[in-house]
């Protein structure tokens, strides 16, 4: 088994090593794909989203806590414990941690070439 900083680590170089993807829809898929089969393959925790602040496992972003993002037609974010997860209507995927000092984890390019613009 892997720490979870080790489990992210491996999230976001699958992520950067999959193909990129044009639509929103499709990014949100790859996202929770590419962590799900981490987690499954790396934490030894089975997927129980009702215990999501306790057991130790990551989880995707969830859809109640996607947030249109002003200004930026189709881009929505979505709020974890220390991340942001912003997807582009482009497929355009970044990950930024949260707190006074943002770092951007991942900037993954839409399947059209372009990022969020953000």
């Amino acid at each position: 088994m892997k720490t979870k900083q080790e489990r992210f680590t491996l999230f976001v170089e699958r992520l950067v090593a999959a193909s990129a993807v044009g639509t929103h829809d499709e990014a949100f898929e790859l996202i929770c794909e590419t962590l799900d089969g981490v987690e499954d393959e790396f934490s030894g925790i089975a997927a129980n989203p009702a215990t999501f602040q306790t057991d130790g496992r990551m989880y995707p972003p969830q859809p109640d806590s996607a947030r249109r993002v002003p200004g930026q037609q189709g881009t929505i974010r979505y709020r974890s414990k220390a991340h942001n997860t912003i997807i582009g209507s482009n497929g355009a995927i970044r990950i930024e941690t949260i707190g006074p000092k943002r770092t951007i984890v991942l900037e993954k390019l839409g399947a059209n070439g372009e990022g969020l613009g953000i």
